[in-house]
């Protein structure tokens, strides 16, 4: 992780603004925050603890991001007024209902007519969703002269197109694996520099083909004034009815089959058997519409008896509070969670986490020291786990307490920010190296020989 210096800026000469030509000294920064994630979701949470964080006098942020409720989590988040709007984001036209039975429908054509269709597809894919995002995007930021772009959800074709319209460098915050096409790949080279949340994730990038020179890891910030174990749950508490000494235990985030909601359940079923006042909670929300696994997930449920004893809370913004009440959190990922952003928030709050042993918890807790790691997909073994800590308070209370520290020195927001200002200041002085043309290379290899 990177060692941010006290000045991030001083590395650029005043005069080296190479989007604006004014003084960088003179006036802030003008960057332009991209944020299109399913919804309020860990990614939207860590830009708006770093836009408390930035100091305005270097940096003029503006955001743009995809949901209202992106916008409105801004507005409620605190910290100094940060000029923000939603603009739609489409997805391409391979998420349609047509547009998917067009697509199915080349693949099972030759190779030729293949190549043709999907290329059809791709074409109008750019007409009708890049093209007019991109155009809309290019306007206000060439009004507000935008010096740096800040992609906050991984490499994508809108904010690429965009940063070389503008002739202005582009930052990519990735937040997990990409698709290893040639398309990735290609887009990838043109980012100028990429911050990965996770060493697995640096790793996948480095897979994709990107240089190592251009990558940097950054973990995601947890606030630790909002994240306070002393924070009031007293009405959450009773909210819930739950008694002052009840043992709770539970899992938080979006729910989606990969991040193993259905293995937690089964494993409440074997902690409830072993400990029958305990209660479990499943904090999160399907994301947009799509309610299919979230009505999987209160069936199986019922289908194993504890439906009484687990509460479903849906989306909720006061997760400190709700963090509060619980005396152990999990985390049940299926796939290897790109990092695991609720594990640092529960260790903030001094409780002890029991997580999949895989991707980005590996690199947040020391097994049996700052939390528990156990196999995926395995209900017993993440069982076991949990009862011991509810059944031990004594033990659970000495890894809540490692684990606050661990967060306190690896994952502050303070922190954060002065790493990302140096990532900053690095793009912009990238974007003033001079680039070689074909042409001055071939006059330089004429005049070395």
């Amino acid at each position: 992780m990177n060692t941010a210096p006290a000045d991030p800026l001083a590395a650029i000469a005043p005069e080296a603004s190479p989007a604006t030509g004014r003084s960088a000294a003179a006036e802030p920064v003008r960057v332009l925050f991209i944020e299109h994630s399913i919804g309020v979701s860990g990614s939207t949470v860590s830009l708006c603890t770093l836009l408390r964080q930035l100091p305005r006098h270097r940096y003029e942020p503006y955001v743009v991001f995809s949901r209202a409720a992106q916008h409105a989590y801004l507005r409620a988040s605190g910290g100094p007024p940060t000029d923000a709007r939603v603009i739609f984001w489409r997805n391409g036209l391979k998420s349609t209902r047509a547009g998917r039975a067009f697509y199915l429908m080349a693949l099972r054509r030759g190779k030729p007519l293949r190549r043709l269709l999907t290329g059809l597809l791709s074409l109008l894919d750019v007409i009708v969703v890049i093209a007019p995002y991109v155009l809309r995007l290019y306007r206000l930021a060439r009004s507000r002269q935008t010096a740096l772009v800040h992609h906050n959800n991984g490499v994508e074709p809108r904010s690429v197109l965009l940063a070389r319209l503008l002739g202005v460098p582009l930052v990519v915050y990735q937040r997990g694996a990409e698709w290893h096409s040639w398309g990735a790949r290609a887009l990838a080279r043109m980012v100028t520099l990429f911050v990965a949340n996770s060493e697995a994730t640096k790793q996948d990038l480095l897979d994709l083909g990107v240089a190592p020179e251009r990558i940097r890891v950054i973990y995601p910030p947890v606030d630790l004034t909002r994240f306070d174990p002393g924070v009031d749950a007293s009405r959450q508490r009773a909210e819930f009815g739950l008694a002052a000494d009840a043992p709770c235990f539970g899992i938080l985030g979006t729910l989606l089959h990969w991040k193993g909601h259905h293995v937690f359940l089964r494993a409440a079923r074997l902690v409830i058997d072993a400990v029958p006042e305990a209660r479990a909670f499943v904090v999160g929300d399907a994301p947009g519409q799509d309610q299919a696994y979230r009505d999987e997930l209160l069936r199986l449920a019922r289908d194993l008896g504890i439906a009484d004893r687990v509460a479903f809370t849906g989306f909720r913004d006061d997760v400190p509070e709700l963090l509060q009440l619980l005396h152990v959190v999990v985390h049940a990922s299926v796939s290897p969670e790109p990092f695991g952003r609720v594990i640092v928030e529960a260790m903030a709050m001094r409780k002890p986490v029991v997580a999949s042993k895989a991707g980005g918890p590996l690199e947040i807790i020391e097994d049996s020291a700052t939390g528990y790691l156990v196999p995926a997909d395995q209900p017993a073994a993440m069982a076991q786990r949990i009862t011991r800590l509810l059944t031990d308070p004594a033990l659970a209370w000495t890894i809540g307490l490692r684990a606050r520290s661990v967060v306190e020195a690896r994952f502050s927001a303070e922190a954060h920010a002065r790493s990302v200002e140096q990532v900053y200041a690095e793009a912009l002085t990238w974007a003033l190296r001079p680039h070689i043309t074909k042409e001055a290379r071939r006059c330089h290899t004429h005049d070395a020989a």
